[in-house]
């Protein structure tokens, strides 16, 4: 399955270790919270907004 940042839409990859190279935020309450995908630069360009940011798309 292909990965896309929900900010800049380019392609997640993975590490060495077969992790995500990059994070995955939930936005929502938690029974109805959904899932979103962001690259590692998308992660530290918008640091501590990127919740806020996600949730206003």
């Amino acid at each position: 399955m292909v990965r896309k940042c929900i900010l800049c839409n380019e392609e997640i990859g993975t590490t060495f270790l077969n992790k995500l190279d990059g994070t995955v935020v939930k936005v929502g309450e938690v029974e109805v919270s959904k899932r979103f995908y962001v690259c590692s630069d998308c992660q530290k360009e918008h640091g501590e907004n990127l919740k806020e940011k996600i949730s206003k798309l």
